[in-house]
């Protein structure tokens, strides 16, 4: 059987990108299919710490020439030919041309745009024709487009004659053993950029405030702290010194076991984000059996919390829908038996196995055609 030519083509990619849907679909697709899979990038080397999260992966560093763009277009000028499968990120101008230019040097080629995109891009699609019409062009220009969430196929379907698809993003799964059902503590938890305008760090904090003299929970907070934020978590304190004995800032954590076994002590993990385009740390603390509280504004809220049966989705930007919700989950009282049903759901739904396996059958429908 002729072996597919699968290659990731991600000039801005970063090492912390090979555990994400950009390194780990071109890595599970070659360890499960016959393909040969490869991801370029401008900024990953075989120097990179994270390639032992895609052992055996072929990475290929690229000189970063102008701009991305352009790296990724001389790319495909001098390799388009040796290429079956291109797999590209985010409906644009720059996947527009470089679809166009491949598809012009390689005829047989075959492009699979993920769109990877938040409700924002939706939102200007609805008011902004042009933009509209570079959506319209970029998705029916390659063979095989997908979305991660019906959530997001839903608002955006009726801008492209080309079906898209729904394949969400998955986990990468750590080689050690996690213990599940070690002691919880009474914990909220969030893993990211703290500080930043997306993750909505202030609602976090003012949410927990409002409620902390109705129970007796805990907030942990991990990521990196925008130092534009930390004149606010000062300002905090002063206001509620009382808390602080109750909050802690852990910094970030790099370490996958360490990181996975802070999930495994709480009980609920808090994600108030303004907008996201998925929110893989949702999937992880699913996966490590938390329940969850959502904004409305993460597109696969709905798939994350199985239909809120594991969590709750509430309004972006409320303090009082957040401090409703951390009351309301600080007051169940949450057996094994959950976690467990917490955790089979999460090794299915976000499998990489399996979502490599959907998009492996579509790309063998396409290529029937």
């Amino acid at each position: 059987m002729k072996r597919i030519r699968f290659l990731t083509l991600h000039p801005a990619g970063t090492d912390v990108d090979l555990t994400k849907d950009e390194g780990q679909i071109p890595y599970t697709l070659c360890s499960n299919y016959p393909i040969d899979a490869k991801i370029v990038s401008c900024h990953i080397n075989n120097e990179t710490a994270n390639l032992n999260a895609v052992p055996g992966l072929i990475v290929e560093h690229i000189p970063y020439i102008i701009n991305n763009a352009v790296s990724g277009l001389l790319y495909l000028i001098l390799n388009s030919k040796k290429i079956d499968w291109l797999n590209i990120y985010f409906a644009g101008r720059q996947a527009y041309i470089w679809t166009k230019v491949f598809k012009k040097l390689n005829h047989k080629g075959k492009v699979y745009l993920k769109l990877d995109m938040d409700f924002r891009s939706s939102d200007l699609y609805d008011k902004n024709k042009r933009e509209k019409n570079i959506f319209s062009k970029c998705t029916e220009a390659v063979d095989l487009v997908s979305v991660e969430s019906e959530a997001l196929k839903n608002r955006i379907q009726k801008y492209t004659s080309k079906e898209i698809i729904v394949i969400g993003n998955g986990i990468s799964k750590p080689k050690f053993y996690t213990n599940i059902k070690q002691p919880r503590e009474n914990t909220f938890l969030t893993v990211a950029r703290l500080g930043t305008k997306q993750k909505a760090t202030d609602i976090l904090l003012q949410g927990f405030a409002k409620t902390a003299d109705m129970h007796n929970w805990n907030l942990k907070l991990i990521g990196t702290i925008d130092d534009n934020f930390r004149k606010y978590i000062t300002s905090f304190f002063v206001q509620y010194p009382n808390l602080k004995e109750r909050i802690q800032f852990l910094g970030s954590i790099n370490d996958r076991e360490r990181l996975y076994n802070e999930y495994c002590k709480a009980k609920v993990f808090v994600l108030p984000s303004r907008w996201e385009s998925y929110g893989i740390s949702c999937a992880e603390a699913v996966s490590c059996g938390c329940r969850l509280i959502l904004t409305n504004t993460i597109p696969p809220a709905k798939e994350m919390t199985n239909g809120e049966k594991f969590g709750k989705i509430i309004e972006v930007n409320s303090v009082e829908a957040l401090g409703e919700a951390l009351l309301k989950e600080s007051s169940l009282q949450v057996t094994y038996d959950d976690i467990d049903e917490m955790v089979n759901y999460a090794n299915i739904r976000f499998s990489w196995d399996e979502i490599c396996g959907k998009i492996y059958k579509n790309m063998k429908s396409e290529e029937s055609l």
